[in-house]
């Protein structure tokens, strides 16, 4: 049976009205996303800090090893919460909830993977306490630090300014989406940067405050009673672990037309649904595709569709070789076998994903796969995976009948199958309209977080 007439089996249910009004829709699933509620859990118990400080007149008078102390540990969880060692232990601890649990319950074990809200919000507030921090470095005295150890505390806080400032503006969602090469490129030289800067600025505050002390204090002992360097310690590890493991691998390329090309990698096995990251660049830009698993022997593929110079240059010269580093970090479709019946929604390459979660697991899942051309663009290798885990997939060709709705066919599966929850990869636009419009409607919807 054609793809075509595959998708147009489906039985139209009709959608049912929105819950709640407006205003409350959009305060609870745009304003109060998940994400965002998990941003104020770090935030708020920082304001509350400034604001007892302030109330108390101490705030500003506060040493600036003191205040480093909270600039360090909020820069500390939102690096840690990053650390791919630290997302593939959550997903895997999260991803053991058993199907016997109630379904609100696994509802929010699934959102594990809106843990990029703590690490927005301690990169907020951590920037917030260095602004208060910047006020305790200029009510610095000479006599107590010296006048070269004052001179370069002042010049180094400046330059981190600069620096923070740089990395909060391109993070901003719309910046980050229009220009990533620069946002990555930023984010990763100026946050190298500034860590060395915030050794610098640990270093010489512990050595002015020996000068102070009587019997003078071996340095060694000031920083190992020191907070901030047990913290700095933690940050520099998370952030070079993944660099050690710095490697080029062997790629074989096949070339599945001129529009996507599947790479072959025989260095690692894959974890379910663990997305390695690759560059023919390394210190340039990073791609992560979901690994999908090679039945009968080591290794794993990734499929990749052309959306970018990237992976236009990948399709039109395919690569012998690649680099790659750190581990393969989980994501979110790794939580969804904790459901007992799910509705797959993608379009395009977002099927790699899917296949990454079905390959070698019985699940009971229905698919809905909109893109052109499937058997031209992909190959029948990969249509036929997509049958093998669902032999009434819906596979909508675009070519033959347009751009579709996906919110009414995704609900129709969701009703049709019993299912408990439906997962979404898609590109951004889409993505958002299905999580509002079906988590609008009561429905458990689970998407990737285009927040990296």
């Amino acid at each position: 049976m054609a793809s075509s007439e595959k998708a147009s089996s489906i039985d139209s249910t009709t959608l049912p009205e929105k819950r709640y009004s407006r205003v409350l829709r959009n305060l609870r699933w745009t304003i109060f996303s998940v994400y965002r509620r998990l941003s104020l859990i770090v935030i708020i118990p920082n304001v509350i800090a400034m604001v007892v400080l302030g109330i108390k007149q101490n705030l500003l008078s506060r040493t600036p090893q003191e205040i480093s102390t909270a600039v360090a540990a909020n820069v500390c969880a939102a690096v840690v919460i990053r650390q791919e060692l630290v997302i593939n232990l959550l997903f895997f601890v999260f991803g053991q909830c058993p199907k016997s649990f109630p379904l609100r319950f696994r509802r929010l074990a699934a959102k594990i993977y809106h843990l990029g809200g703590v690490h927005s919000g301690a990169a907020i507030t951590g920037t917030v306490w260095f602004g208060i921090y910047n006020v305790c470095i200029a009510r610095l005295r000479v006599q107590d630090v010296g006048q070269d150890i004052r001179t370069v505390l002042v010049v180094f806080t400046i330059v981190l300014d600069a620096l923070l400032l740089g990395i909060c503006i391109s993070s901003h969602p719309g910046l980050r989406a229009k220009y990533h090469n620069w946002f990555e490129c930023i984010h990763r030289f100026a946050g190298w940067t500034a860590v060395a800067l915030f050794w610098v600025h640990i270093v010489l505050l512990s050595l002015a405050s020996r000068r102070n002390m009587s019997p003078m204090q071996p340095a060694w002992r000031l920083f190992v009673e020191s907070p901030p360097f047990w913290l700095l310690v933690v940050i520099t590890l998370s952030l070079a672990l993944p660099w050690l493991r710095l490697r080029k691998v062997l790629v074989e390329a096949e070339s599945l037309s001129t529009h996507a090309i599947r790479l072959h990698f025989d260095y690692a096995n894959t974890p379910l649904c663990a997305a390695p990251r690759f560059s023919d660049n390394p210190l340039k830009e990073w791609h992560a595709f979901a690994g999908i698993p090679e039945p009968g022997r080591k290794g794993f593929s990734v499929l990749i569709s052309r959306a970018g110079d990237w992976t236009s240059k990948m399709i039109e010269s395919p690569p012998t070789k690649l680099w790659t580093k750190g581990m393969l970090t989980r994501g979110v479709l790794h939580v969804a076998p904790i459901f007992k019946r799910l509705v797959l929604v993608c379009t395009g390459s977002g099927v790699g994903p899917i296949m990454a979660l079905t390959s070698g697991n019985n699940l009971n899942c229905r698919i809905l796969w909109s893109t052109p051309s499937p058997d031209k663009t992909f190959g029948k290798t990969v249509v036929d995976s997509v049958y093998h885990a669902d032999p009434e997939a819906a596979i909508i060709n675009t070519t033959m009948v347009g751009r579709q709705d996906l919110l009414e066919p995704a609900y129709t599966l969701y009703r049709q199958s019993d299912a408990e929850a439906i997962f979404i990869i898609s590109n951004p636009r889409v993505t958002r309209k299905l999580l509002y419009g079906l988590e609008a409607r009561g429905v458990p919807t689970f998407a990737p977080i285009f927040d990296s």
